[in-house]
């Protein structure tokens, strides 16, 4: 089953430069050197895999280290039907053990029955892969497709595709301003380019000073009756284009009033 081609974005171009102006190759601490202020947080092995589907970069082993080396544009074209193939499903059905990975339902409890489903829907961007796939009871799962179809695909082709995780969220966020934004959804967005470990962080500190948005938490009702967690963006703040910078500015302040209270209470 082939897979649909990721979107690249500007860390993509940076290091196809990079790559382009260095015919002998570059390690990933080489690439990490030559792109400015990137931050710790961008996973340049994923960004390169991402490259892979459009261009010929192979790494290769010198030595005791591995280089990538441009080589060419591809001339093959991943594409995406869409169709969930029998060992896929099958897959995904087991990993579920039975149970709806939305509302917690299970098949021998509550007789329910089981769909496949894409996490992140392809007009979004999402894959036809097993990281984008669950299993879903039907009420769930049409619940969820309803949802979905309220939104503008084309802005959520442009919200997925955004680098910044704080931008997926708020913008997410302000699709539905001042109404309850499903937690799930939040985290699908924020995990679209990234894994997070923590997304929930990330969406606290857009509530920073420095960004000024005002989010607070709160409860829906889903498809299946079930109270789910859920967030509202009560006031939207444009993002500022230093908006890590700021964030992390925040948070030394935060460190160091600590460490001065601990110092002027004797307890160094």
């Amino acid at each position: 089953m082939s897979v649909r081609k990721p979107n690249l974005g500007t860390i993509h171009h940076q290091i196809l430069d990079l790559l382009k102006a260095n015919p002998d190759g570059l390690t990933i601490y080489e690439i990490r050197d030559g792109i400015p202020d990137i931050g710790v947080q961008q996973h340049l092995d994923k960004r390169v895999r991402d490259l892979r589907y459009y261009h010929d970069i192979p790494l290769i082993k010198r030595g005791k280290t591995s280089v990538y080396i441009y080589k060419g544009e591809r001339s093959d074209a991943a594409a995406d039907s869409g169709a969930i193939s029998a060992k896929v499903r099958a897959v995904v059905l087991h990993k579920a053990h039975g149970r709806c990975q939305m509302c917690g339902r299970t098949v021998a409890e509550d007789g329910i029955k089981l769909q496949v489903d894409h996490k992140i829907p392809r007009n979004w961007g999402g894959t036809t892969t097993i990281d984008n796939l669950w299993a879903l009871c039907q009420p769930c799962n049409g619940g969820k497709r309803d949802f979905f179809a309220s939104f503008n695909d084309e802005q959520m082709k442009v919200i997925m595709a955004k680098e910044s995780v704080y931008e997926r969220i708020a913008e997410t966020l302000k699709l539905h301003a001042g109404t309850p934004t499903p937690a799930w959804l939040l985290e699908f967005v924020a995990n679209a380019d990234d894994w997070q470990e923590d997304w929930q962080k990330r969406l606290r500190e857009l509530r920073y000073p420095a960004i000024g948005m005002k989010i607070r938490a709160t409860r829906k009702k889903n498809e299946a009756g079930r109270w789910e967690a859920a967030y509202i963006l009560d006031e939207w703040k444009d993002l500022p284009s230093n908006h890590k910078f700021l964030i992390k500015e925040h948070e030394r302040l935060i460190r160091e009033g600590k460490r001065k209270g601990v110092d002027e209470n004797g307890d160094d």
